[in-house]
């Protein structure tokens, strides 16, 4: 080796290769790990990578070793992440709407990359997934990144917002002036990226407003703290995720609904399988907490023989005069 510098990383690389390159069924031999580390400018001999292998081995790396009819091979079956966990975050990736695709196609390699070289292949080949709506959004990591110090700091951030006119043009909001909000967290949902925001007027249910991540265009992180109402709200935070995003808008109300067997895993799906669902005559019923909204109502429309609202009866009254508006061609 000849530049002495090389000799002080040597075992961080043949620990990185072995982790990248090999697992039980692809050994890396020794003739490609001096291979392997030639092309970093590392070059050692054959005897000095048994010397080093078993050192690694003596500290207590999971390294295996065995002879085979030519020569030594070694392999570790360690790994941050098992295979299935890797086509869970894989497949998550896919579905995001807010992760552009060539985000996409960056942190898939990458993550394809923790289950090795060889099962990193065999997770990229055998990755399917449909065609999903994507943003466009570049800055995306850069936007998550300034709010997550932002909370952290408890500082406010600033920014401009917008929407995306008929010809997928950017037309800001707030007359292109620039947003200055007390973040309390962001939160995935449907496939978007959302971030809440504390306000303290009375017409934002809850004191929250919500703004789509990948709708955020140039964030800075403000000097100004955030108040104390924002600091009570950030220790609630998983309250007000739930809350927020269970039906997206409208005042908190419980609600009883009645509907067919058939619907008990819709429920489960929709409220959490921890909705305790009582038999009801030949129905069941669940009380559940959402909030009321077009959103919430749409929702119910999906199942118009199979779910009915049994209370409170102004609930009912609002549902039957939203259908109503919703099919009044006038």
């Amino acid at each position: 080796m000849n530049n002495p510098k090389f000799q002080r990383i040597k075992l961080i690389k043949i620990l990185e290769i072995l982790y990248r390159k090999s697992d039980e069924e692809h050994p890396i031999t020794t003739k490609e790990m001096i291979y392997e580390l030639s092309r970093l400018g590392i070059l050692v001999e054959r005897r000095t990578i048994y010397t080093d292998i078993q050192a690694l081995k003596d500290y207590g790396y999971d390294i295996h070793s065995k002879r085979t009819q030519h020569e030594s091979v070694y392999w570790t079956t360690k790994r941050s992440f098992d295979l299935p966990e890797l086509k869970i975050i894989m497949d998550c990736i896919y579905s995001s709407k807010f992760v552009t695709e060539i985000k996409t196609e960056e942190l898939i390699s990458k993550i394809a990359d923790l289950g090795g070289s060889a099962k990193g292949e065999l997770l990229k080949r055998n990755a399917v997934h449909f065609d999903s709506v994507k943003h466009t959004n570049e800055s995306i990591y850069e936007i998550v990144d300034v709010i997550e110090h932002a909370i952290e700091k408890c500082k406010k951030v600033t920014f401009y917002y917008f929407l995306l006119d008929e010809n997928g043009q950017q037309v800001y909001k707030h007359d292109k002036n620039r947003y200055l909000e007390e973040p309390i967290a962001m939160v995935c949902n449907d496939g978007n990226y959302y971030l809440l925001c504390y306000r303290s007027e009375e017409e934002y249910v809850n004191n929250i407003k919500t703004f789509r991540v990948d709708r955020i265009d140039s964030i800075a992180l403000s000097e100004d703290d955030i108040s104390e109402e924002c600091r009570t709200s950030l220790r609630k935070a998983k309250q007000y995720s739930l809350q927020a995003f269970k039906m997206y808008g409208g005042p908190l109300r419980r609600i009883t609904l009645i509907f067919d067997k058939n619907l008990i895993g819709v429920i489960y799906d929709k409220f959490g399988e921890s909705t305790v669902i009582r038999k009801y005559n030949d129905k069941f019923i669940a009380s559940v907490q959402v909030q009321i909204s077009p959103t919430f109502w749409g929702w119910m429309l999906q199942f118009p023989t199979q779910m009915k609202i049994k209370s409170p009866y102004d609930l009912k009254d609002q549902y039957r005069q939203w259908v109503l508006s919703a099919i009044d061609n006038r």
